[in-house]
């Protein structure tokens, strides 16, 4: 099987051979494919023909497929295959993978869970029931405890003897991390400092004794933060007494920048959902949209409101409501940008709590000259239909207070939700837009009350 083909090509290549009787030549054609490409075509399959193809991959092949799968999918994935076989395949696995895994059932059927843990190496397990115990959005959740510590008197000679034993079972041996007899962190030994090291040298002679850290219960999000301020592809993660007890690698950090900023846009468009968008089915995406737009609809009854309060001033100025979408329109618009660039800058840490005065400063400034710019516009325009000069320069006030407010409020609700402990994402697009849709309508009608006072019936 051709393993570079498109997806369309190998599945139907695949379908060849899972329509023949025995699965030599499944199993063959199996192997010719990476990962990725499995995993995607897993997606395309149907579930008699996931458990062909899970019972033709060799145990290590069938493991990684299913570490890639997601908590929800996993136990369906492994009903297909017996006990023994779940246990075999699950000791291929990563003691994070599995911890996962492992939790993955535990959630589906308590029992068949434990059924799998009683076959499971109980090293193996104990190692697995250890990460499990950590939050798994925290650094501990996502450390493997699979890496290579070594001493400070050791030789170059003697490391790279070690190297040799131990380095199958270690997740990475690009960093060695140099453990007192307490086990605690002492610092750290690149491969390439090791390689071109004089014959004879110690390690604590050419390591690095100030080695960057994370502890058990640093969030994720700032695992991912230290990584790539300090362009690390591999984090060593220590407990409340500085023991070493993992390390976090830079996969799994990606896998978290991914869900993360995934999770962030689901937000910012009031869709959160907790899985693939092409694996979410019609009910689950009415189930997670639902809410949220019905909170907004309710939201917006608020600009009914607004207008049926001002009903009578419409009535005398009916020219006035053409220019409603537009003016509310101009507002949600400004504040939706400027949230979205400040829930951006919080979310990379380049904002903090206490820049929100420098912001709100420059935002006013910002929010001035567009208020200006786009007031300018109006009022040429309106004044380009023949309009009353005071409606027109009512219009030009009110698109200039409008930009102002909403670059305010947009620049601020992503500070105040931060300051609550609530996720700023939630502040940008549908929800800026319904606050200024309230806002501008009333920016609206009492600037129109001001200067068309006279012109109306009870000005």
């Amino acid at each position: 099987m051709d393993a570079t083909a498109d997806t369309p090509e190998l599945l139907t290549a695949l379908r060849t051979f899972l329509q023949l009787p025995d699965d030599e030549g499944l199993a063959g054609a199996l192997e010719a494919l990476r990962p990725q490409q499995l995993l995607e075509l897993w997606y395309e399959l149907e579930p008699e023909e996931r458990d062909r193809v899970l019972g033709a991959l060799p145990p290590e092949d069938a493991a990684e497929l299913i570490s890639n799968l997601s908590g929800e999918e996993q136990p369906e994935a492994l009903q297909a295959l017996t006990l023994p076989q779940v246990a075999e395949l699950l000791e291929e696995l990563s003691p994070d993978d599995l911890a996962d895994t492992l939790q993955a059932l535990e959630t589906h059927d308590p029992g068949q869970a434990q059924d799998v843990k009683d076959l499971l190496n109980p090293e193996t397990l104990a190692v697995a029931s250890t990460l499990a115990g950590y939050d798994e959005e925290e650094a501990g959740g996502l450390m493997t405890p699979e890496f290579i510590s070594i001493r400070a008197t050791m030789t170059t000679e003697q490391v790279l003897a070690f190297l040799r034993k131990a380095s199958p079972d270690a997740e990475t041996i690009y960093y060695l991390y140099v453990v007192d007899g307490e086990g605690k962190l002492r610092g750290v030994l690149s491969l390439r400092q090791l390689i071109v090291a004089p014959t004879g040298v110690r390690v604590s002679e050419i390591m690095d004794s100030d080695a960057v850290f994370i502890r058990t219960d640093t969030d994720q999000e700032e695992v991912a933060r230290v990584m790539a301020d300090y362009d690390l592809s591999v984090i060593p993660v220590v407990d409340e007494e500085e023991r070493l007890v993992g390390i976090v690698t830079v996969d799994d950090v990606l896998d978290v920048v991914t869900d993360e900023a995934t999770e962030d846009i689901h937000r910012m468009g009031a869709a959160p959902i907790d899985i693939d968008y092409v694996r979410a089915n019609p009910w689950l995406l009415f189930r997670k949209r639902a809410s949220w737009l019905i909170l907004l609809v309710v939201s917006m009854t608020l600009t009914f409101n607004v207008i049926n309060h001002y009903e009578d001033v419409i009535a005398e100025v009916v020219i006035l409501a053409a220019f409603i979408p537009l003016l509310i329109g101009t507002g949600g618009n400004v504040g939706a940008q400027v949230a979205t660039l400040v829930v951006r800058a919080l979310a990379t840490r380049e904002l903090e709590l206490k820049d929100y005065f420098m912001v709100f400063w420059k935002e006013l400034k910002t929010g001035m000259l567009l208020g200006l710019a786009f007031g300018a516009f109006m009022t040429v325009y309106v004044l380009a239909f023949r309009a009353e000069p005071r409606i027109a320069l009512a219009l030009g006030i009110t698109m200039v207070l409008i930009a102002l407010c909403a670059n305010l409020v947009g620049a601020s609700l992503p500070f105040l939700f931060r300051r609550l402990g609530i996720d700023p994402a939630l502040t940008s697009s549908p929800g800026i837009t319904t606050v200024m849709d309230v806002v501008g309508l009333l920016i609206y009608f009492r600037v129109v009350i001001w200067v068309l006072g006279p012109l109306l019936t009870g000005g």
